[in-house]
């Protein structure tokens, strides 16, 4: 923690847990004095986030992934942990007035456009594959859905990209810090491609 204070200089949470909780329940929670930063750190998993705030410009993901390796470098060598399972998640939003009908027009044939989905209040779509991706065997999820905004409550088409190494091989992995760090920009860079097959420029 005295390492990275000047990174998370907000409020620090650490909550006695019963010995038979769930493992994945953070035992400790720091945060940025800003609330653009926060890291989870359970039993069983660490969880770093970068929150996007009003003043952002543009996000740099570089300074994201450098700051992401100082911590897990510095935890595993505390520790000894073994990082078995890697995973990137992205969340993007666009506010936008009936983001329902904007998804059905742009995934569904007209039939369904002006059938059953012709007034959706609410949709969703959810794809999910399986494929080697530069030596890592991953999951890609993608979700497409609408929201709301937590700043205005104005509506939202959210898209959210996960990409996961798999829990079948997580007994048997144990990833370095720098297959961590080309897993991050292999990731970021797949979903980036991903993304744009799903919302091509026109």
């Amino acid at each position: 923690m005295r390492r990275f204070a000047n990174s998370f200089d907000g409020d620090t949470l650490s909550i006695p847990i019963p010995g038979s909780a769930p493992k994945e329940i953070p035992r400790i929670t720091l945060h940025s004095a800003d609330q653009k930063l926060k890291l989870e750190i359970a039993e069983s998993r660490v969880n770093f986030h970068r929150y996007r705030k009003d003043d952002d410009v543009e996000i740099d993901t570089n300074q994201i992934v450098d700051l992401c390796i100082r911590i897990l470098r510095e935890y595993k060598n505390c520790t000894q942990a073994i990082i078995g399972r890697l995973a990137l998640v992205v969340v993007k939003f666009l506010e936008k007035k009936n983001p329902g009908l904007a998804l059905v027009r742009h995934f569904c044939k007209k039939k369904w456009t002006i059938g059953p989905f012709s007034r959706p209040e609410s949709f969703e779509i959810h794809s999910q594959e399986k494929y080697p991706l530069e030596g890592f065997n991953i999951n890609s999820w993608v979700r497409c859905r609408t929201g709301r905004l937590v700043k205005n409550n104005e509506p939202a088409l959210i898209v959210t990209q996960d990409i996961n190494t798999l829990t079948e091989e997580l007994e048997e992995r144990d990833f370095s810090i720098e297959q961590l760090r080309s897993f991050l920009k292999i990731a970021h860079k797949e979903q980036e491609q991903v993304l744009r097959k799903y919302f091509p420029k026109e």
